[in-house]
């Protein structure tokens, strides 16, 4: 085999590895409705532990764990009575085999005194 051939044979075998092992998740979660108005924004960025065995289970524990951090990331910078909605995450290198980064961004509202006593 020449050199070009073995070239070409190495990128068919390792492309599709490197471009499975590097594509990354995405969701959405909580989203925005129409009579929600958006104070702010907030971003913040998580480790996750990542497992092959239910990608539902682990979407569930990034949408959770997303939406305390961004809470929480809000209530210091926005003062009152806020929520977060509208939260879009990806996920990121990964930190360690059952570790990944996710970063995660969610647009910040207020909430009427009358819809917390519901």
């Amino acid at each position: 085999m020449n050199t070009v051939k073995k070239a070409i044979y190495v990128l068919t075998v390792l492309l599709p590895i490197i471009l499975a092992v590097s594509c990354s998740t995405t969701g959405e979660y909580l989203p925005l409705s129409n009579d929600e108005i958006v104070t702010g924004t907030v971003q913040t960025t998580l480790i996750v532990k990542s497992t092959f065995f239910s990608m539902n289970s682990v979407k569930n524990a990034i949408n959770t764990e997303a939406y305390i951090k961004l809470l929480e990331a809000a209530g210091k910078k926005y003062p009152g009575n806020i929520d977060i909605r509208d939260i879009v995450w990806g996920t990121g290198r990964k930190m360690s085999p059952r570790d990944t980064e996710v970063s995660a961004t969610a647009k910040v509202i207020r909430v009427d005194e009358d819809e917390t006593e519901h």
